[in-house]
């Protein structure tokens, strides 16, 4: 299980009042909403243009992932063996703990004493930074979403664009604060000028860095690759001009041909950014060999567990085919109402929703299986076809299993059931609820207290129900059809 000391997902409820009352947050996050689902819609209309069906894609790279978890240790081992034939070392890490002191290990190995890492979310579950600068090792962020979230002491509010909670004048404010300079007016138009004084900092650290540390996409069994998928010259940078390279991956980023990868990347840059294909595709293999004009003279994987093992043969295998592509936070209402750092740990929206719970424990994050509104925009866009809306409910009913929600819902849940096993009851009691939310509504067909339940009106009206109940409807329609 993945360590719980800096998660906060027990507090998921009070930060999404904070967050919902947070006006800078809701103007940052409303601009970024369109741009990723419109450009992911964009890119399957061109996909079907192309002569591809999403559904029939959907279900090979499901397959894909499937035939790799059922398998998993075959698969891992012959990566392990591939691996070590191009000259890397393979390491294995149970927790994040683990990643710290073998990182550190392989640092003090080889006399690093600064970091340049390319995005890796495993690094995050770890918190390798803290640790890293704990052992006198300098971390240094250089993708630039991360690269702003480290100079504001925060965490990734997003898988893919850490910075999507930030305007453009908390980003000058931290830059001109970091860089020396006094603050300047910025707009949308200066974009490109503070990328640049962003690559001129960083440039610096990818030629003094001693090691670099990157994530995988995916591990490539067949020949013991890492396939690295970036939109930042970064990823190459880190991966290629210092000497050590460590790369962290879990247990269940491996498939086995490139050909299994081809396909899975023909969905990945579409559900993530919108892109047939990303800026940056690297596959690294081994280390630096004689004639090689760049590379690292020592590869280390470091494959983790941290909560993934457990998931294997259980009820939520299903979520380890995530390809982390953070399409279903980008369609989640949810996501976009709070950011992500409402959900307290390091992965946010439904994807966090489920894995937070399975990797830091249930009873750490009682909330977030309830943090949906059913609505399935987040399983109808998984490129992988994970049914996440039906995870989130097992783990609800998993928690009322375990006695760990309040006693009033248990009782309202057995109350419920006890009614519906009684159709007449049922029926009795919906004319009586429905006739009740009629008094209770305005002249315009609004609830704006919920007399029995305040908590649903406090930040929007209930629109009172229109005409007959659905069993009513039923009963007319097939009297009709007599």
């Amino acid at each position: 299980m993945a360590t719980t000391r800096h998660s906060q997902a027990m507090f998921f409820q009070a930060r999404a009042g904070e967050k919902v009352r947070d006006k800078v947050l809701q103007r940052a996050l409303q601009k970024a909403k369109p741009l990723f689902s419109g450009k992911r819609g964009q890119a399957m209309v061109a996909l079907a243009d192309d002569g591809m069906d999403f559904e029939t894609l959907r279900t090979a790279c499901e397959e894909i992932r499937n035939r790799v978890l059922n398998d998993l240790d075959v698969w891992l081992a012959l990566f392990e063996e591939r691996a070590k034939a191009n000259g890397a070392e393979v390491l294995w890490a149970r927790d994040g703990d683990d990643i710290c002191d073998l990182v550190i290990d392989v640092a003090r190995r080889h006399g690093v004493s600064k970091v340049a890492k390319s995005k890796s979310m495993l690094s995050e579950e770890a918190h390798l930074n803290d640790a890293l600068s704990a052992a006198g090792i300098r971390p240094v962020e250089t993708d630039l979403g991360e690269y702003i979230i480290q100079l504001a002491g925060e965490t990734p509010s997003h898988i893919i664009a850490p910075a999507v909670h930030k305007t453009i004048e908390q980003i000058e404010e931290l830059f001109a604060k970091e860089h020396g300079r006094p603050i300047e007016q910025r707009t949308s138009e200066d974009i490109p000028a503070m990328t640049r004084e962003a690559r001129a900092v960083l440039r610096e650290h990818f030629l003094t860095a001693d090691m670099g540390i990157s994530g995988a996409n995916f591990l490539i069994a067949e020949t013991g690759t890492a396939s690295l998928v970036t939109n930042e010259g970064n990823g190459r940078m880190v991966t290629t001009l210092p000497k050590v390279h460590v790369v962290i991956t879990g247990i269940e980023k491996v498939v086995p041909t490139l050909e299994d990868f081809a396909t899975l990347m023909r969905m990945l840059p579409r559900s993530a950014t919108g892109q047939t294909i990303s800026n940056y595709v690297s596959l690294l293999t081994g280390t630096k060999r004689p004639g090689d004009s760049d590379g690292p003279e020592k590869t280390v994987f470091i494959l983790v567990d941290n909560g993934r093992a457990s998931l294997l043969g259980s009820a939520y295998q299903d979520m380890l085919r995530c390809i982390r592509c953070s399409a279903c936070m980008n369609h989640c209402p949810v996501y976009f109402s709070l950011g992500g750092h409402a959900y307290g740990w390091v992965y946010p929206g439904p994807m966090g929703s489920v894995l937070t719970p399975l990797y830091t424990g249930i009873a750490n994050a009682l909330d977030l299986p309830h943090a949906s509104t059913g609505c399935n925009q987040c399983g109808s866009v998984c490129p992988v076809k994970i049914p996440l809306p039906k995870l989130m409910h097992r783990l609800r009913e998993d928690q009322n299993e375990m006695g760990l929600r309040p006693w009033s819902e248990r009782l309202g849940l057995k109350a419920w059931a006890w009614v519906a096993g009684k159709p007449r009851l049922y029926r009795w009691l919906v004319r009586r609820a429905i006739g009740y939310l009629h008094w209770l509504a305005d002249d315009k067909g609004r609830i704006q207290v919920l007399g029995m339940a305040p908590g649903w009106t406090v930040g929007r009206d209930l629109v009172a129900p229109q005409g007959k109940s659905f069993h009513e409807q039923y009963a007319a329609r097939k009297r009709a059809s007599k």
